[in-house]
């Protein structure tokens, strides 16, 4: 690891930062290697939410249920 964080003393706006900043690392496809099982349930999803038969949720009710689950 290039710079070693204790993730703990971040503010929650770094760390959202940090999450941010791995998450754009990784947008490159050809970076990421998965297995054939993993290829086989992306697939599976993908043609599940294609079909409409995948339950999907508002980003407002993802967060929604983010907070709520926090405040427990």
């Amino acid at each position: 690891m290039a710079n070693p964080v204790d993730i703990a003393q971040l503010s929650p706006a770094e760390r959202l930062q940090l999450i941010e900043q791995l998450w754009e690392s990784l947008q490159r496809p050809q970076d990421v290697e998965i297995t054939d099982a993993q290829r086989l349930e992306l697939e599976r999803r993908d043609a599940a939410y294609t079909s409409g038969e995948m339950e999907t949720y508002s980003e407002q009710e993802v967060f929604d249920a983010l907070k709520n689950r926090a405040r427990r």
